[in-house]
């Protein structure tokens, strides 16, 4: 066997192998994961002591990455009344006093959203690699539990486990505040969680 010929088998051989983990992390990446629910890192903190699925330091970085998305990607609306009617009495405010980022391109106008009502935290992978991820979570006025977009998560309270799609751990790709939404757009959607989809604070 001359040396051309070695260099083609272990081209191969490379290739095969990067097909093979290219495949494994696709696979892995649609197998359903489970999804914990906390109001507050105390409470993640004192279940992962026991847990096998994260740590004490994977519930401050899944906290860190819920309240980031918080800020930008919480839903807006233009009427604290109409923030109030979806995600209850009490449960809204302004960016300032909800922890939202201020909105220079929207600041003529009012704008209102729904406290953080606690975090999702679990393993996911992203890219190739696994890796803990957490996201917000807001109460609709009937006390159903949704992401920013407006999906629908199963938790029964505090501590509750969901078994689901890892895509539920994926944060829209925006950086910036929508504009408050208006009663029209609220209603043409469903209201909050009607729409089930990404582009709900849009």
């Amino acid at each position: 066997m001359n040396g051309t010929t070695t260099r083609r088998l272990r081209s191969r051989t490379v290739q095969a192998t990067l097909m093979g983990i290219s495949a494994f992390a696709l696979a892995a990446c649609d197998e359903p994961v489970d999804l914990s629910f906390f109001q507050d890192i105390e409470q993640c903190q004192t279940e992962a002591a026991s847990s096998a699925e994260f740590d004490a330091g994977d519930c401050d970085a899944a906290f860190a990455m819920a309240m980031k998305e918080h800020a930008v990607l919480a839903p807006r609306y233009d009427e604290l009344a109409l923030c109030e009617e979806q995600h209850g009495e009490g449960a809204c405010g302004t960016p300032d006093e909800a922890g939202g980022v201020a909105d220079p391109v929207h600041a003529g106008g009012p704008s209102f959203m729904p406290f953080f009502m606690g975090y999702m935290i679990g393993n996911a992978f992203r890219g190739a690699q696994p890796g803990v991820a957490g996201r917000p979570l807001y109460a609709d006025a009937r006390g159903g539990l949704f992401s920013t977009t407006g999906q629908k998560m199963g938790f029964a309270g505090p501590g509750s486990v969901v078994r689901t799609s890892p895509a539920a751990l994926r944060a829209p790709a925006a950086a910036t505040v929508a504009a408050p939404m208006t009663r029209s757009v609220v209603s043409s959607r469903g209201g909050f969680g009607g729409a089930r989809s990404a582009s709900f604070g849009g």
